[in-house]
């Protein structure tokens, strides 16, 4: 069993706790887009690079996020993710305003930029924890909304939640994000376009996201809504505790799959204040439909923050 999951993890990154969006290493020629100055490289991910640019027609500063290669998944990855992305509006989620591809064939997307952009790792380093509960609240918040919609993020990490210069947080990086069949969303639900719906059928034949953050559902291929909620859930046990759940097994990729489809996390340490221990408690269940929605999630984080 364990076996196979490995072998149909396709976008999995086991190292990355937090830096898929870190300054790029080494750097790469800037892309060239008519009508856009491409100004400088923000960061790096798995599937794409993010770039700092503006545009002359608005006259104001964006981000472009141009896929790695022109292969045809990944051009319709980026078209499903702008699509999705592009159906929700809360304030915590960055706007696609146009996509499209570059003269090499590269699919791209433009949306709104996070200024002054920290991941949620370097914010909360001296950050009150209250502020940090604040802020996850808002990832919580923007979850729901998506959630409304029923789309799922599908890869919340520290590294995909950005607080920018004035302390607000933003939920990034769509590119793995899908539409579910949520019954009870199907009035609110955006049709499907062709696109969408073949970018689900390959998603149901493997398995996307950060090991580190995925619960058992997801790692078998059937994510939901809940799913999110988990991973949120193990991003606030990292802001609470100082370390991760799993940070007894993320050196070995079988240890940790076999241990996220036993429920095999460290426990909840004893000395949280009790409203934050029970939240941690429900939020990683083993069990979907055990744990909080979004809504309630950012309800109770609010709670808890005062």
């Amino acid at each position: 069993m364990v076996t196979r999951l490995v072998q149909s993890v396709e976008t999995w990154d086991l190292s990355d706790i937090g830096g898929a969006w870190a300054e790029a290493q080494e750097p790469q020629p800037l892309p060239s887009l008519p009508g856009y100055r491409i100004e400088a490289e923000l960061g790096k991910g798995a599937m794409s690079h993010v770039y700092r640019a503006f545009d002359a027609r608005r006259e104001l500063r964006c981000a472009l996020k141009v896929g790695r290669s022109s292969e045809p998944n990944e051009v319709r990855r980026v078209v499903v993710e702008a699509e999705l992305q592009g159906q929700l509006c809360h304030p915590a989620i960055p706007r696609v305003s146009g996509r499209g591809c570059l003269a090499d064939g590269r699919p791209y997307l433009i949306q709104t930029l996070v200024p002054g952009a920290q991941n949620l790792d370097e914010a909360a380093q001296n950050a009150p924890w209250r502020r940090r509960l604040r802020w996850l609240a808002q990832a919580a918040e923007a979850l729901a909304a998506a959630h409304d919609r029923c789309v799922i993020h599908g890869d919340v990490k520290p590294a995909n939640l950005l607080v920018d210069e004035g302390g607000r947080l933003f939920v990034i990086d769509w590119g793995v994000s899908r539409l579910t069949a949520c019954t009870p969303c199907e009035r609110s639900a955006p049709s499907r376009t062709p696109s969408q719906s073949s970018h689900m059928q390959e998603c149901q034949r493997c398995v996307e996201g950060t090991l580190a953050y995925m619960p058992s559902e997801q790692l078998r291929g059937r994510p939901v809504p809940a799913s999110d909620v988990y991973a949120l859930g193990v991003v606030l046990y990292e802001i609470l505790c100082s370390r991760h759940p799993l940070a007894h097994v993320l050196d070995d990729a079988d240890r940790t799959i076999q241990a996220i489809l036993d429920g095999r996390l460290r426990p909840v340490p004893e000395d949280l204040p009790a409203p934050c221990r029970v939240l941690l408690e429900r939020s990683l269940d083993l069990e979907p439909s055990a744990r909080p929605t979004s809504a309630q999630l950012a309800r109770e984080l609010r709670r808890a923050a005062g």
